[in-house]
């Protein structure tokens, strides 16, 4: 059953005014422990509010539907997990970069005999991957673009022959 409580008369103190820690604070003004709700469980809130007979402040986050956000909350953690998955895409996406810069910025490691073994296998299965795609109709403009082929070198004599003239 969902938490649902109700602040007869809203308190103008600040939280950050009050000693204490995340979880409980003193307000000097009326001289009680305050309760940060969405710090606790809600069993803890229950066990709170059953074993103090009187007076109780607390500092609630109240939801539209009238329920109390609690540390426990299924849509808390579940913002937490959307989170935490986020955070862990961006750290898979930026190695994905940090080792495609590496192999891109090293375009012989797959023939350097300097380069380590992890290097020259992974650069060369990538000079493969690259130029398989080139051979395609869909990629290959893509991969041309991206990495343009290599000029070729020719040998020889140079003769410079003039506009509309034979050498």
């Amino acid at each position: 059953m969902a938490l649902e409580i109700r602040i007869a008369s809203p308190c103008s103190e600040k939280w950050e005014d009050m000693s204490g820690d995340a979880r409980a604070r003193h307000c000097a003004k009326c001289k009680l422990n305050v309760f940060n709700i969405a710090e606790l469980t809600e069993v803890e809130v229950r066990a709170l509010l059953s074993k103090r007979e009187g007076r109780v402040c607390a500092r609630i986050y109240k939801r539209a539907d009238g329920t109390v956000l609690t540390k426990d909350c299924p849509t808390g953690v579940a913002l937490l997990r959307r989170r935490a998955l986020a955070a862990l895409t961006m750290v898979a996406a930026l190695l994905v970069a940090m080792v495609g810069y590496r192999l891109g910025s090293k375009r012989s490691c797959a023939t350097d005999e300097n380069a380590s073994w992890f290097d020259r296998t992974v650069g060369a299965r990538v000079i493969d991957a690259r130029e398989t795609l080139r051979e395609t109709k869909t990629l290959g403009p893509v991969v041309d673009e991206l990495f343009p082929a290599p000029s070729r070198m020719m040998l020889g004599d140079v003769a410079a022959i003039p506009p509309g003239g034979t050498p």
